[in-house]
C-alpha cells in the first residue's frame, strides 16, 4: 500500500493554467495538505483507479 510519508527522491514540475491550480489549492487547504501532496494525491488515486501498479512494493504479475 502506498505510503504518503514514504521518502521522496525525485520531483516532477509541470506547467498549468491558473484555474486548475487554483483548484487544487483548495482541495489541499481542505484536506490540510501542502500543494504538492495534493497533486501527488490526485496522480496516485488515477493510476489505482486505472489498474496500473506502480508501487515499488506492489505484487509483480507473471508475464503472459
Amino acid at each position: 500500500m502506498y505510503s504518503p510519508r514514504a521518502m521522496k527522491q525525485t520531483s516532477i514540475t509541470f506547467k498549468t493554467t491558473p484555474e486548475l491550480k487554483e483548484c487544487l489549492e483548495k482541495l489541499a487547504k481542505e484536506g490540510f495538505r501542502s500543494l504538492s501532496a495534493q497533486v501527488e494525491m490526485v496522480i496516485v488515486k488515477y493510476l489505482e483507479d486505472k489498474g496500473v501498479e506502480w508501487h515499488p512494493n506492489a505484487k509483480k504479475r507473471p508475464k503472459a
